[in-house]
């Protein structure tokens, strides 16, 4: 994994870094993830990393278009899917989940006005405790 990392890294024309990589490692785990939460985890095996270098990797790998970032639940997220889906905020958990919805209607639509999106990511608030099982 830290190879592919590394070649992202360097077709993106990126410098490599310990921290860059960790970074990357990290999210590559799934899910979604605040910048505490990824320092969280990554002081567990590398103590000397800081807060700041935290964020200051996500936005250089944000920039380079390796993850993408979006606010709900007054928090900023992190995740390293690229494709268009829709993210679901879970407001009686805190947390956020990925549901695949064909998007390609939307993106057709916006297409068809002159707006060519970027970035397509759909984010909905609800209450998943009360979501239907399965």
């Amino acid at each position: 994994m830290e190879a592919e990392i590394v070649e992202m890294l360097r077709t993106k024309g990126l410098k490599v870094t310990p921290q860059r990589i960790a970074v990357i490692k990290e999210m590559m785990r799934g899910g979604h993830f605040s910048g505490e939460q990824i320092f969280s985890e990554l002081k567990k095996t590398e103590p000397s990393i800081s807060l700041s270098t935290v964020y200051n990797v996500l936005d250089t790998l944000e920039k380079a278009g390796i993850i993408r970032s979006f606010e709900a639940g007054g928090k900023t997220w992190y995740e390293v899917r690229m494709e268009p889906h829709v993210n679901v905020y879970c407001e009686d958990l805190g947390d956020v989940m990925d549901v695949d919805l064909d998007l390609s209607s939307v993106q057709k639509e916006l297409e068809g006005r002159g707006i060519e999106p970027k970035n397509l990511s759909v984010i909905v608030y609800a209450e998943c405790s009360k979501m239907k099982k399965g």
